[in-house]
């Protein structure tokens, strides 16, 4: 079976804007990852068909950019496809449009196979790798290497792990990871345009840990350096480097 591009339409909610009445980020994230499920679910790959063999899909890395931040009641379209396959990484493509067709952002993301049982990653099994990846569009460039280590830390928080926190796999959502980099920053920064975003995910949360949130300065101004590591265990779970717009 070959894969083919699936299309999402969404209207922004109120409950997913900011103060200046734009779609947040992890909202636009979520837009991304429930047209992924779509579409998977169209290939026959979905989460669901993932759990019937014990298995499921795991969030790796995303990098995403974002030219303008759609409005509160603004109808918009993501687009998804397969990028491509390397070993055990899965690459997935997003683009994000007005519905006259104005590209508002995109993004790449990187996906590996858990046991959900042992809570270990596996190789892509065959009802998968016979999904032959077909892109639609020319894929982006793929999401890999390293991001710089933070070392000064500039911003601090602890975030307890609660239970709406916790997503189908009974780990934190991906998407809260994601806000709670966010939420460590201060305001004169978040009122700033938010232009891309990089975040490897490293390790998962469960219910009752605590998740220190640590930021600060990258090699140049417009960009900080995102630490989240588990109080309880130590690990750390996120690294991510975001860049925004030194001007309102």
């Amino acid at each position: 079976m070959k894969s083919y591009p699936g299309t999402s339409h969404f209207t922004v909610r109120s409950n997913e804007i900011d103060y200046r009445g734009l779609a947040t980020m992890p909202a636009l994230v979520s837009y991304m990852q429930e047209a992924a499920w779509e579409n998977t679910k169209d290939l026959g790959i979905s989460m669901y068909d993932l759990l019937e063999h014990g298995l499921t899909w795991v969030l790796q890395r995303m990098r995403v950019e974002m030219f303008r931040y759609p409005k509160h009641g603004e109808s918009i379209t993501v687009e998804t496809w397969a990028s491509g396959r390397e070993r055990v990484f899965l690459h997935r493509d997003f683009r994000v449009y007005t519905s006259e067709k104005e590209l508002l952002g995109q993004a790449t993301s990187v996906w590996l196979v858990m046991d959900v049982v042992k809570r270990q990653l596996v190789s892509v099994p065959d009802f998968i790798m016979e999904v032959e990846v077909v892109p639609g569009q020319e894929p982006l460039p793929f999401a890999k290497g390293k991001l710089p280590q933070l070392q000064d830390v500039q911003h601090a928080q602890q975030m307890p792990v609660r239970w709406h926190d916790i997503d189908l796999n009974r780990h934190v959502t991906n998407t809260r990871y994601l806000q709670w980099i966010l939420d460590t920053l201060p305001t004169e920064v978040l009122e700033k345009h938010l232009r891309e975003v990089d975040i490897i995910y490293k390790a998962e949360s469960i219910l009752g840990d605590t998740v220190l949130s640590e930021a600060g300065m990258g090699e140049a101004e417009s960009i900080l350096l995102h630490k989240l590591t588990s109080q309880d265990t130590g690990k750390e779970l996120v690294q991510a480097k975001t860049e925004w717009e030194l001007k309102n």
